[in-house]
């Protein structure tokens, strides 16, 4: 199982998609960091973590992520590099699982890079015109928590999206509907009376704040970073044991 992880990992780490997604998260996070620079003063830097701003530039690295874990298996299904691995090591429970632990790993490098610039630069940015707008140790403190959210988070991400590659065969058909999901969750459902609750995005965007917020009759209701954490593993595992099933059963052109 070891071999199959590293053989996995080399393979995703020479795709030069996969450096491009990388590039892409750094550069993300870079620019928000500077238009951040040019308007400091309208925000302390407590309350862009408490209005999810932080998180929701984070939560493109995870979109990225998700988007690599597809790649890492519908490139491979398309080049028939997934039939010649069986041939080698026919033992598929083991090839499926080494391929969505593969994409889980891989995707923490340039995840962690990208976090770690956003947090330092915002960081950075509101402590030089002196708007913190809190102790700095603790704003330090939920910054280095809420990056250990992201990691496990976008972990979580790029195995479901290795799961989807393996049902759905085609990028494309994985990748659109989800960036369409997440458009729709955002200026739709997110608006529905209780709905966030259990939307994707909007746990994933409470899981990473630590808190998180949803609509109702009568005012704001607090979404337990519980709740959260077993929707999205939940849902994580359910994908993924899927996957596992229909790949075990499939044939692998």
């Amino acid at each position: 199982m070891t071999g199959l992880l590293w053989a996995e990992l080399r393979r995703f780490g020479v795709r030069p998609a996969i450096r491009w997604i990388a590039a892409g998260m750094v550069l993300h996070v870079a620019l928000a960091v500077v238009l951040t620079a040019f308007e400091a003063d309208a925000s302390t830097l407590a309350e862009l973590l408490a209005r999810g701003e932080v998180s929701f530039y984070a939560m493109t690295s995870v979109f990225l992520a998700f988007v690599a874990g597809v790649l890492l298996v519908t490139g491979e299904a398309a080049s028939g590099g997934t039939r010649a691995l069986l041939t080698v090591e026919p033992r598929r429970g083991r090839v499926y699982w080494g391929k969505v632990a593969a994409a889980g790993l891989a995707v923490l490098p340039g995840v962690a890079a990208a976090y770690a610039l956003l947090a330092l630069g915002m960081y950075g940015v509101h402590a030089r015109a002196g708007v913190l707008g809190g102790p700095p140790a603790e704003l330090a403190l939920a910054l280095t928590w809420s990056g250990v959210r992201v990691l496990a988070l976008a972990a979580c991400a790029a195995a479901a999206g290795a799961a989807l590659g393996v049902l759905v065969r085609r990028w494309w058909v994985a990748v659109l509907p989800a960036a369409a999901w997440v458009l729709v969750e955002e200026t739709v459902l997110s608006t529905m009376s209780l709905a966030p609750a259990w939307l994707v995005f909007a746990n994933a965007d409470g899981w990473i704040r630590g808190t998180g917020t949803v609509l109702s009759g009568d005012g704001l209701l607090a979404v337990p970073l519980e709740h959260s954490a077993l929707l999205l593993l939940c849902g994580t595992t359910a994908l993924t044991l899927l996957g596992w099933a229909v790949f075990r059963h499939r044939d692998v052109r």
